[in-house]
């Protein structure tokens, strides 16, 4: 049986020697860091053919910072649009827009709402986020610790997305249960019947914005124009369910990694505190070390890439924790250096680069700069231990944490 399983796939176009068979997500699980142990991969060649690359399909995998950056950003060979993956789920011809959604039509559909995402625009969201990163630290903060992952990181990221979206906040538990149902629900139909229901109430919410026009973004996505006409129903669903799995898992997972490191090093704790204009600098060194996210595209026409042959079709993958902590480009990759200045690719890189980059940076610097103001000596309880998933984005799920009021 493993053999007619191994067989089946590797398609004959891809060199033996190119072959791994083995789950990708159970490489990466083992040990008690992610981060380290995909990067064993970097003592491998630089291109492999995965035969459980992710969710039991096999597909290419890319393992060197500057081979990822290049596969990103040249679309025509390595299509971010891959049809049915989202519409299956949702039961619609939809597809996330932009990231989904190849240049030329790409640029259009990015420009209506790249001036909602500049650091300029998101001035006025700031007080809104540092309201409800204090919400939720006022519910825990006389008891001198939590539960760091199901108390704080999982809802903050809801809060943010719900007042953007001009949402009211009480949806917060509905909107953490379905995307815990998407992301990570072992049977499909639960995934699915997640997809739908978030799917469903986006578009009720995209029907109030016809006749209650007010909120700038809401406005673009619904009644924007992109080359002279107005954008279409799909396009514009599109963009409503791509704020909505963006911006959650990501930014919960970066915050869980960055807390568990500021609890296990307390020397970087009181730097930060001490000195608060480290800790713009600290971000980035977090989301190069921390860069959570697998992505991936589909090769769009047969090519040969750095002298491996690739079939129209064809899965491609793109760990950007590989790339951000290739040893090529990051000397001592796995210290964190937060005078490093990195040039990562955390937020990805070429056109389809993520457009809530701001946000993000914007969000976990106001966390950080509250949890030290407000906390002495953060640490992992006595006796505790931290949980972590991989999968196509590596996530802390439990993080116990104690500390001294400041």
């Amino acid at each position: 049986m493993a053999e007619t399983t191994f067989a089946a796939a590797v398609p004959p176009h891809v060199s033996p020697a190119l072959v791994w068979e083995a789950s990708l997500d159970a490489f990466t699980a083992e040990g008690d860091d992610p981060f380290v142990a995909i990067s064993r991969l970097h003592d491998g060649p630089p291109i492999r053919w995965v035969t459980d690359v992710a969710y039991g399909r096999s597909g290419w995998l890319l393992t060197r910072y500057d081979l990822i950056s290049q596969a990103m950003i040249d679309y025509e060979d390595f299509s971010a649009e891959r049809p049915g993956m989202i519409a299956d789920l949702v039961g619609e011809n939809v597809r996330l827009n932009p990231i989904e959604i190849d240049p030329p039509a790409h640029h259009g559909n990015r420009r209506l709402l790249n001036p909602h995402f500049t650091p300029k625009a998101l001035q006025a969201l700031e007080g809104a986020v540092r309201a409800g990163c204090a919400a939720l630290v006022d519910a825990f903060a006389e008891k001198g610790g939590c539960e760091f992952i199901s108390q704080f990181a999982v809802p903050f990221p809801s809060y943010v997305f719900l007042d953007l979206m001009d949402m009211p906040r009480d949806l917060v538990d509905r909107f953490i249960g379905w995307e815990d149902a998407i992301m990570r629900a072992p049977d499909p139909r639960d995934r699915m019947n997640a997809a739908r229901e978030v799917y469903a109430y986006l578009k009720r919410h995209r029907e109030r914005q016809l006749d209650e026009p007010g909120n700038p973004l809401l406005d673009a996505m619904v009644h924007g124009e992109i080359d002279g006409e107005r954008i279409s129903y799909l396009a514009s669903m599109g963009m409503f369910y791509v704020l909505y799995v963006g911006g959650l898992d990501t930014v919960y997972s970066t915050l869980g990694w960055t807390m568990r490191h500021l609890a296990t090093h307390p020397e970087l704790q009181q730097a930060l505190r001490d000195d608060p204009a480290l800790i713009a600098p600290a971000v980035e060194e977090f989301c190069r070390a921390f860069s959570v996210v697998t992505t991936h595209r589909q090769v769009a026409r047969d090519t040969v890439f750095h002298g491996v042959a690739m079939r129209a079709g064809d899965e491609i993958h793109l760990p950007l924790s590989l790339a951000d902590r290739d040893p090529a480009i990051f000397p001592d990759p796995h210290r964190i250096d937060i005078t490093r200045r990195p040039r990562h690719i955390a937020f990805g890189t070429g056109p389809h680069n993520c457009l809530g980059i701001h946000l993000a940076k914007r969000e976990l610097r106001i966390v950080i700069e509250a949890f030290l103001a407000r906390f002495r000596d953060i640490r992992i309880a006595p006796g505790e231990t931290y949980r972590y998933h991989t999968g196509r984005t590596f996530g802390v799920e439990y993080l116990p944490l104690v500390w001294e009021r400041a």
